[in-house]
């Protein structure tokens, strides 16, 4: 069972397309942010960062397919993410095209993301909805 993760302090960070830092993050470098502090290295989680990026679903679910050697697709419903820093892309939430929640809790279904207005938030998994894949990270080889 993974120890008590730290993340209070990433709420209200304020939103910003492809931010790395608390000066603005998105829901993907919110995702990179918690594998960081679970020990990960982690690959970047959304090719959007890319200068050629469209900008669609379709493209994040391949790139994560694409990245099988660092991620697993464990599942289709968002029930599936169950340890800390499991993702669930979510295609058109809010108008937003393609969205990631991150897992922070094994114990409460809470998850991560980030809203346009208040930034990073915390969420309980019922309300996520539309899900095109969930994802788990996987363990660096020794």
């Amino acid at each position: 069972m993974t120890s008590a993760l730290e993340w209070h302090d990433l709420l209200g960070i304020p939103w910003k397309l492809h931010g790395t830092s608390s000066a603005g993050m998105d829901c993907s470098t919110v995702a990179e942010e918690v594998w960081r502090r679970l020990g990960h290295d982690p690959p970047a989680s959304s090719p959007f960062r890319a200068d050629t990026s469209a900008g669609h679903c379709d493209e994040m679910a391949t790139y994560l397919g694409q990245m099988e050697e660092r991620f697993e697709r464990i599942g289709s419903e968002r029930g599936s993410a169950r340890r800390v820093g499991d993702i669930v892309l979510v295609a058109d939430d809010g108008g937003m095209g393609r969205h990631l929640y991150t897992r922070i809790s094994e114990r409460s279904d809470v998850f991560l993301t980030t809203s346009t207005k208040s930034g990073v938030i915390a969420v309980r998994g019922y309300v996520i909805k539309n899900v095109l894949g969930v994802y788990r990270i996987k363990e660096a080889a020794a």
